[in-house]
């Protein structure tokens, strides 16, 4: 090495300026050390220094941690081309990483300085305008302290995401973890009362029909109301269960090609005693060219029987007509009554769990939840339209040809 002090050049520092450098100065000249040295003492700089010859760049240095490289070059020889000056560079950068390295030349073409620049030089000064290195070394330490507070706050700011993101996915697995347990409870709880209320509506349409002796007429009365009461419980309990079911993503569709016009016949067939019940006239309308379309049949007459039987229940005269056609790739069954209707303001409520519909003498259950959420398993839905005085007008969408992958069923459901 040339020279190594470790001492300070102590001048008197600016408000200013930054203090306590510590330079690593590469230069084969002495002559040329000092050169460099007149400015920063000039400017009032504080600072210590390492000075070390080009040709001792890449031997065994300690890992020192300057502020700064101050790198001296001259070409002394047509074998220290750009193409060294590069090389040296690049090595400086690669072994005092971030450092900022400024490098004190004579005049080069745009070319090379160009190459400079994208090697590692993070400052540039001629020889000629040395006056310009402290206002260069303040720049570079400057953007330099700036880079490491931003990427300071940067990973700061990166690890308060990344905690975060784990705060969330622990939230997230504790709530699907309590979900499924809930789910599992209720499923547990709704299948285990199926058989008791099965039991009680065998026992009362036992005594309704007086195989055990006869009732008088208040007696039959109360048995008729239990067959009822426990029908409409056992119903709620079974929609239930699919609901949790379909939540719970276990749901089976059994798709099949099916005959549009035999599902509906067979939906109004098992309505058509209620509607006659009230004096209602229950029709349904096919339009032209629709024969087939892929559904599972169980599911698709569920739904349907589920609207006409909504529609009948809040219809007290007038009719009940069942409508199907085809629009572009989707078949539309809209039920249409002459019902009493529903408010706009409670059009959303309807296929929520026992929606409270003001104008309405009993609430829906969970039928129509139970049955948007069966359309929307074939890819379809469920839209409303209605005026109160005027009737309502359910329409189920489902595509033509469904293509809806199931899950396997859980034979704890």
């Amino acid at each position: 090495m040339l020279e190594s002090s470790g001492s300070i050049l102590q001048l008197q520092s600016r408000a200013t300026t930054l203090s306590n450098v510590n330079l690593l100065i590469v230069s084969h000249s002495p002559a040329h050390f000092q050169a460099i040295a007149i400015p920063l003492n000039t400017a009032n700089i504080d600072f210590t220094y390492d000075l070390i010859g080009t040709e001792e760049l890449s031997k065994n240095l300690p890992r020192t941690k300057y502020s700064a490289i101050v790198y001296d070059y001259t070409q002394v020889s047509s074998s220290y081309s750009v193409d060294y000056l590069v090389d040296k560079v690049q090595w400086c950068s690669h072994f005092f990483t971030g450092t900022p390295l400024i490098l004190v030349t004579d005049t080069l073409g745009d070319e090379q300085a160009i190459r400079l620049i994208q090697s590692g030089v993070s400052g540039y000064v001629l020889r000629h305008k040395l006056h310009q290195l402290p206002e260069t070394l303040e720049k570079s330490l400057f953007d330099y302290v700036s880079k490491q507070a931003i990427a300071s706050q940067q990973d700061y700011l990166i690890n308060q995401q990344q905690e975060k993101i784990r705060h969330l996915e622990a939230e997230k697995q504790s709530w699907q973890e309590q979900r499924q347990a809930r789910q599992k409870h209720i499923s547990h709880l709704v299948h285990e009362l199926r058989n008791p209320i099965s039991a009680i509506i065998g026992f009362a349409r036992a005594l309704k029909e007086q195989y055990y002796g006869e009732l008088n007429a208040k007696q039959l009365q109360y048995a008729g109301l239990l067959v009822s009461s426990g029908e409409h419980l056992l119903a709620l309990v079974k929609n239930y269960l699919e609901i949790t079911k379909i939540d719970a993503n276990k749901q089976i569709l059994e798709l099949e090609r099916i005959a549009v016009v035999e599902i509906c016949q067979a939906s109004t067939l098992i309505v058509a005693e209620k509607a006659k019940a009230k004096g209602l006239e229950l029709s349904f309308e096919l339009e032209d060219q629709i024969d087939f379309c892929v559904a599972d049949s169980m599911r698709l007459k569920q739904i349907l029987i589920n609207l006409l039987s909504n529609a009948i229940k809040f219809t007290d005269q007038g009719s009940i007509v069942l409508q199907v056609k085809r629009k572009d790739e989707n078949l539309h069954f809209a039920v249409l009554d002459t019902g009493v209707g529903i408010a706009e303001k409670n059009i959303s409520k309807l296929f929520k769990p026992f929606p409270q519909i003001s104008n309405h003498h009993e609430n829906t259950g969970l039928g129509l939840t139970l049955s948007k959420k069966l359309a929307q398993l074939h890819h379809g839905d469920i839209t409303v339209t209605s005026e109160l005085g005027k009737g309502s007008c359910f329409t189920l969408i489902i595509p033509l040809n469904s293509k809806v992958s199931s899950c396997s069923d859980d034979a704890n459901l």
